[in-house]
């Protein structure tokens, strides 16, 4: 009985394999999300194989990307399911819309297109074998958002679709982002309070990005998993006046230090005027630290 039920099995198991399924797909596919039960009824073109098989098979097609063929996918995936299925055509390729854009418009490499949103709530643009995709946008020779056109043109029949979609052209770049919350306490912030990561503007020059002066500012609004701006920032007073302040001539043959009196309180780079508790007289420096200006002859 037991070899009688694993004949059996092995029969089901080589019927499987004998007679795939077939899934018919389109030549280019050019995807806009990452969710399976919507692109399902847009990349396939049909199918004689269950819905469970061709979930499964969109599910493999979104991890895919670039050129391939018919026989190297049914190959993969049929391993993969532990059964036979056929997929055409021949010629496949298959990308994400965010990185062919990104690929045609960018004019360096840290500039990506991102945040696609497509008015007729597109899963992806199928195009068959003698349909070309054009993309045109004006603008994109700078950061920001942008109105791109994409234009399917058949060479055949001489027609073009088009598509409108809307975008961010943005600049991938190093920023500095708060460890956790930084709350208002009119505290100087300090570099432990931040690590470096990669992130995505369409404003680099927005971005504050000196850690090493960090100790020189405080925040003006609670900031918490974003980068730090500019804007978001605040000098404080490093000289007071009234307060002895150490003095610094450095002119690259000589170095002299001593001492002077502020005249009024300045913040990191500011120009102050201090009066020489050696000689009396006015002196002009630059606020380099915390109680210490540079004065440069």
């Amino acid at each position: 009985m037991i070899k009688i039920f694993i004949a059996i099995t092995l029969l089901s198991s080589f019927s499987a394999w004998s007679k795939p399924c077939q899934i018919d797909i389109y030549p280019k596919s050019f995807l806009l999300t990452n969710i399976s039960t919507r692109l399902t009824k847009t990349l396939i073109k049909k199918s004689n194989c269950d819905s469970a098989t061709n979930n499964e098979f969109i599910r493999f097609l979104i991890d895919t990307k670039g050129n391939t063929s018919g026989n190297q996918i049914s190959r993969v995936f049929s391993s993969l399911v532990n059964k036979k299925v056929k997929i055409t055509p021949d010629r496949i390729s298959i990308f994400k819309l965010e990185d062919y854009l990104t690929e045609k418009l960018s004019f360096t490499k840290s500039w990506y297109i991102r945040n696609i949103k497509a008015p007729t709530q597109l899963s992806a643009i199928t195009l068959e074998k003698n349909e070309n995709l054009n993309v045109d946008c004006p603008s994109c020779s700078y950061p920001g958002n942008k109105s791109i056109r994409l234009v399917i043109n058949n060479t055949m029949e001489g027609t073009n679709k088009y598509h409108m979609l809307n975008a961010k052209l943005q600049v991938k770049t190093l920023a500095l982002v708060p460890r956790g919350i930084i709350k208002i306490d009119n505290q100087p912030l300090s570099k432990s309070m931040f690590k470096k990561e990669e992130v995505f503007t369409e404003n680099p020059s927005e971005l504050f990005t000196n850690i090493d002066s960090l100790v020189f500012y405080k925040v003006n609004k609670s900031i918490n998993n974003r980068p730090i701006l500019i804007n978001d920032l605040v000098a404080v007073s490093l000289v007071k006046a009234g307060m002895p302040t150490s003095v610094v001539l450095d002119n690259g043959v000589i170095s002299l230090k001593s001492t002077a009196m502020p005249l009024r309180s300045a913040k990191f780079g500011e120009t102050v005027q201090l009066r020489s508790s050696r000689s009396n007289k006015i002196i002009v420096g630059k606020v380099i630290d915390y109680n210490k200006v540079s004065i440069s002859l």
